[in-house]
Order: structure tokens, then sequence, then C-alpha cells
């Protein structure tokens, strides 16, 4: 069975973390995408639950939509 690292942010607005989105929601990540680094920066990082699992269908990541920054001048 493929192994997943499966990722779920504990702030409602979701975190950002190792250059990604990680929503409030658990999403499942191949554990081959991500480095050694990676998976120790998001393990050791409190604001996120980080667990491996075995299983063979994936949680979908959703689509987050852009924050508008104001532009200064």
């Amino acid at each position: 069975m493929p192994q997943f690292i499966r990722i779920t942010a504990k702030p409602r607005e979701g975190f950002r973390r190792a250059g990604m989105h990680h929503p409030a929601t658990a999403v499942d990540h191949p554990i081959d995408t991500l480095s050694d680094e990676d998976i120790a920066a998001l393990k050791g990082e409190p604001r996120l639950i980080v667990e491996t699992v075995e299983i063979d269908t994936p949680a979908p990541a959703k689509k987050v939509p852009a924050k508008k920054v104001a532009q200064t001048k």
C-alpha cells in the first residue's frame, strides 16, 4: 500500500509551510514528493497535524483562492 503524509492545519484559515498551503481539512501527499527536510519541518510545526499513513485513495487537495494583496504606490 502506498505511503502518504497526511497534513491538517490547526488554524481554520490554513497555514503555509514547506512552500505549500495546508488547509484545515486533511490532505494526503505522496511521501516521495517531499524531501526529508520538508517532512522534518512539517512534523516540527506545532500549527500542523502531520501523520504518515498507508492508504489506497488519498484525500484530495482543495483549491485555495489566492488572497489579494494591497498594492503600495
